[in-house]
């Protein structure tokens, strides 16, 4: 299986807080929302997998680090 790599912190740059869903693509931000709960019944709208994330001011959790 190839890795790829995503640049969480070029993606997410202005989300500070709150949950955002990231296209299957990893390539934009379909929606945000002050909580898990708010950004799924949004993805919900738009009909596409969206993968979810917290936003904050750091991402090291997700890729480890270097």
């Amino acid at each position: 299986m190839k890795q790829i790599r995503i640049n969480l912190v070029k993606l997410l740059k202005g989300y500070a807080s709150g949950w955002v869903g990231i296209s299957s693509d990893f390539k934009s931000v379909l929606v945000s929302g002050k909580n898990l709960k708010e950004a799924r019944e949004k993805a919900r709208k738009i009909k596409k997998k969206v993968y979810f994330f917290p936003a904050g001011e750091s991402y090291g959790n997700f890729v480890g680090k270097i």
